[in-house]
């Protein structure tokens, strides 16, 4: 579900969550993109201490006219701690060579003691 975030309503804890701005505009050398307003994708996994998958994906969210995607690896991609990523959920109907500038971050966020919840931004 894709919402505002001054319109997300969810109850209970919320364990995983994204924060994306996306501008898909093309932009031209030296101008600098307008930033359009953040939109919150919130991702609730239940029982996540329990899974015993390699990778997981979220549902599909829409941000800029596209399709994007959480993915994580709940026992690491390559390392020992939980990855983390932002795909484009849609790649394979985008033009060769497609590119979007988006500013996002991802967070975990610790149902226990919220002084262990993390928040990568880039």
């Amino acid at each position: 579900m894709l919402v505002p975030h001054s319109d997300l309503t969810v109850e209970g804890p919320r364990p995983m969550e994204g924060v994306a701005r996306v501008d898909p505009t093309f932009v031209v050398e030296n101008q600098q993109p307008e930033d359009p307003p953040p939109i919150k994708f919130t991702w609730k996994i239940e029982n996540f201490t329990r899974f015993n998958v390699r990778k997981h994906y979220s549902e599909v969210f829409v941000v800029g006219g596209y399709e994007w995607q959480i993915l994580i690896f709940p026992k690491g991609n390559n390392v020992d701690h939980l990855s983390m990523y932002l795909r484009v959920a849609d790649s394979a109907t985008l033009p060769y060579g497609w590119s979007s500038y988006a500013q996002f971050s991802l967070a975990v966020v610790n149902q226990i003691n919220n002084k262990y919840t993390i928040r990568k931004g880039t």
